[in-house]
């Protein structure tokens, strides 16, 4: 049976994720003991007015009203030793997933989906609040295809974290996002909501390259929305004036539920057969897992050392990226890709579907070191970031390697190269693939 340990009015019994900023467990609070929360606490203890502002920010969040489409805040404040945390209801499903397994939706579909969320983002923004991450695996489905807005941690004072660009990025924060710094505004919101809508209509943005260069490429920002085949245009249209680089020509979140609600899906469809299957750049893969906490290490401090100087051999061909996308190795960063990491189910390959098998057998490739995280990708590679204690001469600081193995049969073979055929997006971008 799992350690158990409490953060504030919640219980927490596994470790999901941890990144210079936070860590991220799954947990309960006894209101709602059957419910599956999502508790990120920040590493870093707050005092004076940086302790203001997180509560102020938290009084905001639980002074919502309560919205169908928004996840629920079960439990905010600060740890006995003053360290900020976050409990928010999640699922095992995304809108990520969904898309994922059954491609595009119909344009009525989309455009209930589109009053839906943006009349939660406008409540949000209402409230005071901007949520800056706004993306289909950050979007909840429930019994029913209930969808609910969650990831409220991005933009939290103290639990922030940079995310790196992506096709949800606005063109005015790209470069905080290349730079590594938080941004996020309610503009960028509408704008991260209508990239939802576009993608879930399976339509081809011109900057949702798989290349980091196309993602961060403001020229490309500035092109016309393409309509999608087989979609209604005036939909397109609403969806493209969202989309607007100027975002002070974009409409606001209640504006553009007002014009999604009034829209008559009868007008003329763009040419051609609608598509079958969603971009997969505006669907990109993660494979965090879950792994056992442990009681001596689960509220522990991170405290990042050097990289390693001297790689070992297998590795030696994977590039380094730049600091700010290579922060957390995925195309989300920080508490946010906990979140989807939360509500995803263990892959099917056997290793993966036990924490502690998966441990064991990575342990059998390791030398030495201490394994932080492992994951699966699919059913066909592992990877895990391990730290070593006294760094490469073992006189120093701890240092940390990612490493990746792929799955044959009953042994886990290196990953050596970039250049391997068949490695999936999520493993080239934690090895920091160029």
């Amino acid at each position: 049976m799992p350690q158990t340990t409490t953060v504030g009015a919640a219980t927490v019994d596994r470790l999901l994720h941890r990144d210079p900023v936070c860590s991220v467990f799954s947990g309960t609070v006894p209101a709602d003991p059957a419910g599956l929360l999502c508790v990120t606490v920040a590493h870093e203890r707050v005092d004076g007015s940086r302790r203001e502002v997180f509560l102020e920010w938290a009084a905001k969040l639980t002074g919502l009203p309560a919205h169908p489409h928004l996840s629920p805040c079960s439990a905010v404040g600060l740890t006995e030793n003053g360290r900020p945390y976050l409990a928010v209801g999640t699922t095992r499903r995304t809108l990520s997933d969904l898309l994922t397994e059954t491609g595009p939706m119909p344009a009525g579909q989309v455009r209930a989906l589109g009053v839906a969320l943006s009349d939660a983002v406008a409540v949000y923004h209402r409230g005071g609040l901007i949520h800056g991450a706004i993306q289909p695996a950050h979007i909840l489905v429930g019994s029913g295809h209930h969808l609910q807005l969650t990831a409220y941690d991005v933009t939290a004072p103290v639990l922030a974290a940079p995310l790196p660009p992506s096709p949800y990025t606005a063109p005015e924060h790209l470069d905080a996002a290349v730079a590594g710094e938080v941004a996020a505004s309610p503009a960028g919101d509408v704008y991260a909501l209508a990239t939802v809508l576009y993608a879930a209509l399976g339509g081809r943005l011109p900057w949702s390259r798989s290349s980091r260069e196309g993602v961060a490429d403001p020229l490309l920002r500035a092109a016309p929305i393409p309509h999608i085949p087989g979609v209604d245009t005036e939909l397109t249209d609403h969806i493209g004036a969202a989309l607007h680089p100027d975002p002070r020509r974009r409409p606001t979140s209640a504006v553009l539920r007002d014009q999604l609600t009034r829209l008559d899906l009868t007008a003329a469809r763009a040419p051609g057969h609608r598509p079958a299957s969603v971009p997969s750049a505006l669907l990109p893969s993660r494979g965090l897992r879950p792994v056992a906490v442990s009681m001596s290490t689960e509220l522990a401090p991170y405290r990042p050392g050097p990289e390693r100087t001297g790689l070992r051999p297998r590795l030696r061909k994977i590039a380094t990226a730049t600091a700010g996308i290579a922060l957390t190795g995925a195309l989300l960063g920080g508490a946010a890709l906990a979140t989807y990491a939360a509500t995803n189910p263990e892959s099917s390959g056997s290793v993966c579907n036990d924490p502690a098998e998966l441990g064991g057998r990575i342990s059998e490739q390791l030398e030495d070191g201490t394994i932080v995280d492992s994951w699966c990708a699919g059913d066909e590679f592992v990877a895990a970031t391990v730290d070593y204690e006294g760094g490469s001469g073992g006189g120093g600081e701890a240092a940390t390697e990612r490493l990746a193995w792929r799955i044959e049969g009953e042994n886990l073979v290196a990953v050596t190269d970039c250049a391997d055929v068949g490695l999936p997006e999520s493993i080239l971008k934690f090895l920091s693939c160029g």
